[in-house]
């Protein structure tokens, strides 16, 4: 028994050391605005597009023979900025063409304007990157292009460098927001993994901390703590 008191104390200080954070990172979670941490109000609310009655595209049978011996997965129609164009998704790659059928790949300025028609704020555009590989901020969202503003939130947008869709609006409160979270699930690298070692390791040293406990416990009680409670019930 003295060998686990001594057990159940320094893995209680290091699992008691956890048990603090999670207590911490939950408590963040619910002070923290959910529509502030997802910077809903540092873009404006996207609304459908409305095809013309006549678009000038050209239909797909013109340029489909570039793609012989590839496989398709979808053609659609998407709008980009105040463009309509071609959205091609094949099995390695998504591309997309103009109304003339020629292929369009975004660039430093046409993204700058589609961050400026995104954006809702007070700042101005002070950055507009490529990104090759995904990071913590965009997470496995692949190439993305970065658009930083200068407002008091550093509020930053991330487009998909093949078809420029909106990927991800981080701000200083979403940052703070995923440190905590970071503390939370234990995944010092990736963030989002609840089956890491580590958590795993916590969890099941706390439920052993919980069992160890209660056997303790149970084990400090003397005989004359009972008499005691006796003595109280008969007075």
């Amino acid at each position: 028994m003295n060998f686990l008191r001594k057990l159940h104390k320094w893995l209680g200080l290091l699992i008691g050391i956890q048990v603090v954070l999670w207590t911490v990172s939950g408590l963040i979670f619910a002070w923290l605005d959910h529509h502030e941490v997802m910077a809903e109000h540092s873009v404006h609310a996207s609304e459908p597009s409305m095809l013309g009655a006549q678009p000038a595209l050209a239909e797909p049978s013109v340029w489909l023979d570039e793609y012989a011996g590839r496989e398709i997965y979808e053609i659609r129609l998407m709008s980009l900025l105040d463009q309509w164009l071609w959205r091609v998704e094949t099995a390695d790659r998504v591309e997309l063409r103009d109304s003339d059928g020629r292929e369009v790949a975004l660039d430093e300025a046409l993204v700058s304007k589609m961050a400026q028609a995104h954006y809702q704020g007070d700042g101005k555009l002070i950055s507009v990157a490529f990104q090759p590989e995904s990071g913590l901020e965009t997470r496995d969202a692949g190439a993305v292009w970065q658009a930083r503003f200068d407002d008091e939130r550093e509020t930053t947008l991330y487009f998909a460098a093949d078809d420029g869709r909106l990927e991800a609006t981080r701000n200083s409160t979403w940052r703070l927001f995923d440190f905590f979270w970071m503390l939370h699930t234990m995944d010092f690298k990736g963030r989002d993994n609840f089956n890491n070692p580590l958590v795993i390791a916590a969890g099941m040293g706390a439920l052993w901390l919980s069992l160890s406990g209660l056997l303790l416990l149970t084990r400090s009680f003397r005989r004359r703590d009972f008499e005691f409670l006796g003595r109280l019930r008969r007075s």
